[in-house]
């Protein structure tokens, strides 16, 4: 069992430390395969890097494409909804994820 810590609104003072803990998923399913793919990429310790608050990360579903704040808060809040899919919505389906930094344009 994976248990992650997050904030609910990181620099704010009305934020709250918070703990989630990932439920085991079995790898006999696609959807299970999807999910446990969303956790290793994203939850266990140092597989990713949340420095940058400003980048997305774009993950990957059958044709929909989710553009997922790069903090553990929004993921913890995505990964909640999307188990909650039916299994055929995971069918033939790899979990794929990439993060895009965008820089911040300067004043001229």
């Amino acid at each position: 069992m994976t248990v992650v810590n997050f904030q609910t609104a990181p620099g704010k003072w009305w934020s709250k430390d918070m703990k989630y803990k990932v439920p085991k998923i079995s790898n006999k399913t696609e959807k299970g395969k999807w999910l446990n793919g969303f956790v290793k990429k994203f939850f266990v310790a140092g597989n990713h890097n949340f420095r940058f608050s400003t980048a997305k990360n774009y993950i990957h579903l059958q044709t929909t494409h989710f553009n997922i704040n790069n903090t553990k808060y929004a993921l913890v809040n995505f990964f909640k909804n999307i188990k909650k899919l039916k299994q055929h919505h995971f069918d033939h389906q790899v979990f794929s994820s990439y993060l895009v930094y965008q820089q911040t344009k300067e004043a001229a």
